[in-house]
């Protein structure tokens, strides 16, 4: 559904119906209290109206409610359109009722205000600021045309009470109430849309941090997570290492085939490479375990990723270098693990295809993009693709923290994680960080 409601943040269906109903409850209120007026009018005061034309206008105002409930009821998406076309009708509306008792003279024209400051609320500001033009307009009417037929207001009588109310006196005092109208009209849709705009901006900070504080919690319980899997591995990956040491030890005194010393050799670097990465999960989870930072040029970190890149998957990568910039300070190792995680995400999404990569910077950032030509993510998986333990590889190829973490490392240096795919056309993603945060 459209937004209505363009002061504030954007809304759901469901807000916009509450908003309506409320808007329902004013138009009956309303037409309780028209029909109120007309029978103290008629039954109290010495005023003549043409009380059929105003209990067919009600009438009118009645049935549309009906009807506009059962829109409600059917829980139908209330478009903006009809939203400010029922607001129209209701200043129209109130301008006939007001035509045909009193006009100008007539002292509940101040209602005008309600549909404004209302408009003004619930709103745009196009549809505000046209309601507001409308009410002006629809007020200046009643000084224009002609008294309405059947109607005596009784101004004589005033007039013998009063002296100084003369016809010439009140025209000017009606006058200077429909220009105070107008400008009291104008302030409040100025500053109620201000308003508006200030408070929709403030929602929008609440609900960034709140964004924030979720993503905290999931670090934190990344973080024990890693520790606790860490603890719980550390005894059997350590007895592990001990018997393929002792198993190593026998078979060079003993002489055992060099076939089986190569499988104890290489089942003390897996483990080895399983507590690296139990390490490493630890400290990405959560702060850089007092890593310290490094100065390195941009083409010094390309070539340290190529090679560890290739040095682990056989793969070399090439990439394009876009910036001419100094040094960096950066914490090497983390930054080196996150953008080998997404030339591994590239490497899994394409083993045989093109990967590409490519570091540049502007004014503002600096950054490191990665390309691949594999089969692409839908927008629905694009827009999770960040998210914790989220992954689109076959089970047991991955956590889905890669993505995650470099995005929680590039939002630690002001930046963020920019994810574009298209199925059947590979997906880029690029990790950028603020040049203030990194720049001696």
């Amino acid at each position: 559904m459209t937004d209505t409601f363009a002061n504030t943040p954007p809304r759901d269906s469901t807000t916009s119906r509450i908003a309506f109903s409320w808007l329902l409850k004013l138009r009956w209120g309303a037409v309780i209290c028209q029909l109120l007026i007309i029978l103290a009018v008629g039954l109290v005061f010495d005023i003549d109206i043409p009380v059929p034309i105003l209990l067919a206008v009600i009438f009118f105002q009645i049935c549309s409610n009906f009807y506009f409930h059962h829109l409600k009821n059917k829980q139908a998406a209330i478009r903006p359109l009809v939203f400010g076309l029922i607001m129209v009708w209701d200043i129209v509306q109130l301008t006939v009722l007001i035509y045909f008792s009193g006009g100008p003279m007539n002292p509940f024209t101040f209602i005008y205000l309600v549909h404004v400051a209302l408009g003004a609320i619930l709103m745009g500001q196009r549809w505000a600021w046209g309601l507001n033009l409308l009410a002006i307009v629809c007020y200046a009417l009643l000084f224009l045309l002609p008294p309405a037929p059947d109607f005596n207001p009784g101004l004589v009588a005033a007039s013998a009470v009063s002296p100084c109310l003369d016809k010439s006196s009140m025209g000017l005092h009606l006058q200077g109430m429909w220009a105070a109208f107008t400008l009291t009209a104008l302030f409040i849709v100025f500053f109620v849309s201000r308003i508006g705009r200030a408070m929709g901006g403030h929602q929008q900070t609440l609900a960034s941090l709140e964004k924030e504080r979720q993503r905290s919690e999931k670090m934190a319980s990344l973080a024990t997570l890693a520790a606790g899997a860490a603890h719980e591995f550390s005894t059997p990956l350590a007895t592990i290492a001990i018997a393929a040491g002792e198993m190593a030890h026998q078979l060079d005194e003993q002489g055992g085939a060099p076939e089986l010393r190569d499988d104890a050799a290489l089942i003390k670097k897996e483990v080895k490479k399983c507590r690296d990465i139990l390490r490493q999960l630890a400290a990405d989870a959560g702060e850089h375990l007092g890593e310290s930072f490094v100065a390195v040029t941009p083409a010094d970190f390309l070539d340290k990723v190529v090679a560890e890149f290739k040095n682990e998957t056989g793969r070399e990568i090439p990439f394009e270098l876009d910036t001419e910039i100094g040094p960096i300070l950066i914490p090497l190792h983390s930054w080196l693990r996150a953008i080998k995680g997404l030339l591994k995400n590239g490497l899994d999404a394409c083993p045989n295809g093109k990967i590409h990569g490519r570091l540049f910077s502007d004014r503002e950032y600096l950054a490191v993009s990665v390309a691949d030509e594999g089969p692409g993510m839908t927008p629905e998986e694009t827009a999770r693709a960040a998210e914790p333990f989220f992954t689109t590889k076959a089970p047991g190829k991955g956590l889905g923290l890669g993505l995650f973490l470099a995005r929680t490392l590039a939002e630690r240096f002001g930046g963020d994680l920019l994810i574009e795919s298209t199925p059947g056309r590979g997906t880029k993603v690029t990790f950028r960080v603020k040049l203030a945060r990194i720049t001696p």
